[in-house]
């Protein structure tokens, strides 16, 4: 079925996305270090699986510790030990390096002043896929999680790696292009990885027919009826964003019929599941503020637009302050900076817009 409620794994279930993945393809069969970059549930995951899916890969998924105010290289650690290849051989090259353990395909990495540094970890991995004459991709799902690692950045590894190892390739995924930006620092001369050749893929929404013609031939697999109007009725709610237009066609396969109501009411549950994670970030920055300039952004707003529209709420706030608030939220990926600032995702701009509070 066309309608999932996890990210797919191979290229035939993408649904329009061939440029893409050809583009994404080509920069890993050609680049050492690749960014795949876009707004939240547009279906990075599924293009970074589906790309792939036919090539030796350690899959990564940081995605867990979005909600984390901070995390170990124990944590990280333990996601990778999660996503190595299940291979005795590759094994056997990890085996050989103090602070890691190895029962048949199972590696477990020593915690603490035990554990092995990134670049040996790596080495072991570009050798055992050299003896295999192939190319492992270690894919690195929503990268800017790593802005949370304490004590060290992997930054200086992915470096080092990207000069000596010529078996290995770098995916990293992320919705937090300010986030992302601050991580790997490129154009930063300080930065281990400045001046290297990064390519970058993006990933917008679907265009409007397309996000149309989704929905119209999901439903139409799952033999449920549909009208044009309420295809777009339903697109008009959800915008392109595939996350939600699956999440609106499953709730219709499972009701055997798609109305205005059933649009309504999953326009709302979807909003209500995006607004919960924003109102999480605002918990865990501790202010309230983020609210109030994302309801002043809903519709679109200027910066000093969203500085009155604070300081009718709030009282005087300086120019600092709110500064520092909206790039967060940029960097967050929760606003997007074009001529004015805009609420990025369709489904936390209808809660803005409703006046919606934590």
């Amino acid at each position: 079925m066309l309608f999932r409620e996890a990210p797919v794994d191979r290229p035939e279930e993408l649904f329009d996305r061939e440029a893409e993945f050809g583009e994404l393809r080509g920069a890993l069969g050609a680049g050492r270090l690749v960014l795949l970059l876009g707004m939240r549930r547009v279906g990075k995951t599924s293009l970074a699986r589906a790309a792939t899916h036919d090539m030796p890969r350690a899959y990564v998924d940081l995605r867990e510790f979005e909600w984390r105010q901070y995390l170990t290289w124990d944590d990280f650690y333990a996601a990778l030990r999660s996503a190595l290849p299940r291979s005795r051989r590759a094994a056997e090259f990890l085996s050989r390096i103090s602070g890691v353990s190895v029962a048949g395909v199972e590696v477990e990495f020593a915690r603490g002043s035990r554990r092995p540094p990134p670049p040996e970890v790596l080495k072991a991995l570009d050798e055992w896929a050299g003896s295999e004459s192939r190319r492992l991709v270690v894919v690195l799902d929503e990268a800017q999680e790593l802005y949370k690692l304490k004590g060290g950045s992997l930054a200086p590894a992915l470096a080092w790696a990207y000069d000596n190892l010529r078996n290995l390739a770098f995916l990293l995924t992320g919705s937090k292009a300010g986030l992302m930006h601050r991580l790997l620092k490129l154009e930063d001369p300080e930065s281990p990885l400045y001046g290297r050749r990064v390519q970058v893929v993006r990933l917008g929404p679907l265009p409007r027919e397309k996000a149309l013609e989704f929905l119209s031939r999901g439903l139409s697999e799952a033999g449920v009826e549909h009208s044009p109007a309420l295809l777009e009725r339903a697109v008009d709610s959800l915008g392109g964003v595939i996350g939600w237009l699956s999440y609106l066609g499953l709730e219709a396969v499972r009701a055997g019929r798609l109305t205005e109501g059933l649009i309504e009411e999953a326009a709302d549950k979807a909003a209500r599941l995006a607004w919960s994670e924003f109102c999480r970030f605002v918990r865990l920055r501790g202010s309230m503020r983020y609210l109030h300039i994302v309801a002043a952004a809903a519709e679109g707003a200027t910066w000093s637009e969203i500085k009155r529209y604070l300081e009718i709420r709030e009282g005087p706030v300086n120019d600092a302050e709110v500064g520092r608030l909206i790039k967060s939220l940029v960097d967050e990926g929760w606003l997007e900076k074009g001529e004015a600032y805009r609420v990025a995702d369709p489904l936390v701009r209808r809660a803005a817009r409703s006046g919606w509070g934590c």
